[in-house]
């Protein structure tokens, strides 16, 4: 971008940079010039087809999902969007020298490479800006701001890069949208655990484990995975309690949508009695199984003992196994939408087998004595067909005889229970 002189220019403070053979430029926007002057990325692609294909990609619904959060959160915050420019006037006007104002710096120690990179950008309004990266981000700027224009967001950071709109300039302007979208990599489960002060379950694991003795210390296995080897301590993993925490959650205590579970924080009064709920879930699971109440009062010097007892190489307890867990929270969250309370759901449990040997376990997610984790949807069906709360159905048998490897009018279905 060269400088150039015009009547009226808009100007930004901005820093330039390279990094590989692109030069960029960061900058500040308000958020209300980023809603009216930066499109989407539908500007790399001629076709109308791919044009309208990129704009399909944007879901309509995480725009509205970031137009709630940015209108809702006084937290906010958003990293920088990269965006292409082209066409108009886009100037570069770096500085040649500065002056300290203070005797905190010495002229003489500053780089000249750093003074390169100080300046501004100027626009005159006719150039053509599109997001790279960061476009649910922009769709979510332009709904907040259609809903409220009023709304005071700020300043956006921008990270600004040339396109040339020749077959050249799309084909690397293309490049590098996709190595941008594709390279980023999605907050993992274990992160949002350690870190997210929005997700509802996080936010109680860690202080069940920070608060609770009975998760504290080695009680729990600080891990994402949803099985632990039969010579493993731990009753369990921080990310299957996120799991059956996000089961319970799901259909208890409020009618909050999965959506809102994980992206908006509840006031402190309705975080205590989410926290309430899992206790008292665990306190529950303990008065039904005796198995889970010796554990629960076994020291920590003697807890894995009882781990030792129930999690075997035979199988042992479905409790003393994350899948199970996870298991009977679903049930129990599948039973309080049909108005269960929780301690009757959690009474219910008590008289479904907890064997790993036993049917339906038993081929399903225990195979030659080997968790298998693709069974668990088909374990819990089974489950509440035993329960009589969904009907026998013939693709609930086919894919029952197609886990035990036999015809479906062969099969026998487990025995139904009467509580």
């Amino acid at each position: 971008m060269k400088s150039r002189k015009t009547e009226y220019r808009n100007y930004y403070a901005a820093l330039r940079g390279t990094f590989g053979d692109w030069t960029y430029f960061a900058c500040l926007m308000s958020a209300a010039e980023v809603a009216k002057r930066i499109t989407f990325a539908n500007e790399i692609h001629p076709s109308r087809g791919l044009s309208t294909l990129i704009q399909r990609a944007l879901s309509a619904i995480r725009g509205a999902e970031i137009g709630n959060y940015l209108i809702r959160e006084k937290e906010r915050f958003f990293n920088s969007m990269v965006v292409a420019v082209y066409e108009g006037d886009p100037a570069w006007h770096g500085f040649s020298s500065f002056t300290p104002q203070t005797n905190d710096i010495d002229r003489r120690d500053v780089p000249e490479d750093a003074e390169d990179s100080v300046g501004f950008l100027s626009f005159t309004g006719d150039e053509k800006i599109f997001a790279l990266d960061g476009q649910h981000r922009l769709a979510g700027i332009k709904n907040a701001l259609k809903r409220d224009p009023a709304l005071e967001l700020g300043d956006v950071s921008l990270i600004m890069v040339s396109h040339r709109n020749t077959v050249a300039g799309l084909v690397r302007t293309r490049r590098l949208f996709t190595t941008l979208n594709k390279t980023a990599r999605p907050v993992g489960k274990g992160e949002i655990i350690a870190l997210d002060e929005n997700d509802v379950m996080a936010i109680i694991a860690r202080q069940l484990v920070d608060f609770n003795p009975r998760f504290s210390g080695k009680r729990i296995k600080f891990a994402q995975a949803d099985n632990l080897t039969v010579n493993e301590t731990e009753l369990t993993t921080i990310g299957n309690l996120y799991d059956v925490l996000s089961a319970l959650f799901a259909r208890y205590p409020t009618v909050r949508s999965k959506h809102d579970l994980h992206y908006i924080r509840p006031i402190d009064v309705e975080l205590k009695r989410y926290r309430e709920v899992a206790e008292h879930y665990f306190n529950c699971l303990a008065h039904s199984f005796s198995e889970i109440r010796a554990y629960f009062d076994a020291t920590d010097a003697r807890a894995h003992l009882i781990v030792k007892k129930f999690r075997t190489s035979e199988g042992g307890h479905i409790l003393f196994r994350p899948i199970g867990l996870r298991l009977f929270a679903e049930i129990t969250a599948t039973l309080i939408k049909k108005g269960y309370s929780l301690e009757d759901a959690v009474g219910v449990l008590a008289s479904l087998p907890n064997d790993l040997k036993r049917v339906p376990y038993r081929d399903v997610i225990w195979r030659n004595g080997k968790i298998v984790a693709g069974g668990r949807a088909l374990a819990r069906d089974l489950l509440l067909y035993q329960l009589g709360v969904i009907p026998e159905a013939n693709a609930l048998r086919a894919r029952y005889a197609r886990a035990l490897g036999v015809e479906p009018r062969l099969l026998k279905m487990p025995s139904k229970i009467k509580d």
